[in-house]
């Protein structure tokens, strides 16, 4: 049973597809099909159900993933052993939200990738609920959101930053229909959404709801830097992170009012699955990111 062959059936189940998975690991679909074949004769077992253009895994071949999982880690962590910064090497692939990204990693990747050059960093933007998904799969080694404190048993949770969220508008918007009596007026600014599924989004319906405020056809974008520019020029409102905007609002090109209920508390966060094998490159970059949070604050 050879490593490439789990690696193999990993991504087939990954990826629902055998033809997916020649084409992210730059296999012949003949390869692919080799492959698993040759791990059926060790397990004895058929792994996959061909239904069609389906593939569904069997009982056996759901039994097989967690393990073949753990020794993909293990493999992993074998590679990248070393106490020497020279030599640390191996993929870190890393998940983050859109802002943080822009606004909070840069700073980090550049010492990291100074220090560690030899490590392969791969980094996917997603929505924050969708980073978790990607921990628990196995897809990502280490994610980066910015969202209430997450409750998750399975996750390691590291705290980095509460995070100050604020509705924005352009400097002759009307906010004060945000701070008085208004229940159950219209929004007399349009209302600029992130967005389904994405955690701000859901805090601003939220917050416009318990105000009882009403507003009709909302923009929608889901680039943070696409709201800013919007709501820069006049568009709408919306709600974003204060770390997102702070240059603008001190040079005076939006203005803001702050929120804190009914959102509950936002905090950028670092996570990574319990039972995910810590590779030296994923503690590095663990040990690299508590070290320059303390200047955020």
């Amino acid at each position: 049973m050879e490593i490439r062959h789990l690696q193999t059936f990993i991504t087939i189940v990954e990826l629902q597809g055998f033809t997916k998975a020649a084409e992210h690991l730059g296999y012949a679909q003949s390869t692919i099909t080799s492959h698993i074949r040759i791990l059926e004769d060790e397990m004895g077992e058929v792994l996959f159900d061909r239904l069609g253009k389906k593939v569904i895994l069997t009982h056996v071949g759901k039994k097989l993933v967690p393990y073949a999982k753990q020794m993909l880690d293990v493999y992993k962590e074998i590679k990248n052993i070393t106490s020497h910064s020279n030599n640390v090497s191996g993929d870190l692939i890393i998940g983050a939200s859109e802002s943080l990204t822009i606004y909070r990693l840069g700073k980090i990747l550049k010492e990291y990738k100074k220090n560690y050059p030899n490590v392969n960093i791969i980094l996917k933007a997603a929505k924050c609920s969708d980073l978790r998904s990607k921990l628990h799969s196995g897809e990502i080694d280490i994610a980066f959101t910015i969202e209430p404190e997450i409750r998750d048993i399975d996750l390691v949770v590291k705290n980095l930053k509460d995070e100050d969220m604020v509705i924005v508008s352009a400097p002759d918007a009307d906010l004060e229909f945000l701070v008085a009596n208004c229940e159950g007026e219209v929004a007399r600014e349009s209302i600029i959404f992130s967005e389904r599924g994405c955690i701000a989004r859901a805090a601003f319906e939220n917050y416009l709801r318990q105000k009882k405020i009403r507003y009709v056809n909302p923009l929608e974008f889901s680039s943070i830097e696409a709201i800013k520019k919007c709501v820069m020029n006049g568009l709408g409102i919306s709600l974003v992170p204060y770390y997102t905007v702070r240059d603008e609002i001190r040079e005076g090109r939006l203005k803001m009012i702050g929120v804190t209920e009914p959102l509950g508390q936002f905090r950028t966060q670092l996570t990574y699955h319990k039972n995910k094998s810590v590779s030296v490159p994923m503690s590095k970059l663990i040990e690299l990111t508590l070290n320059e949070s303390i200047n955020w604050r």
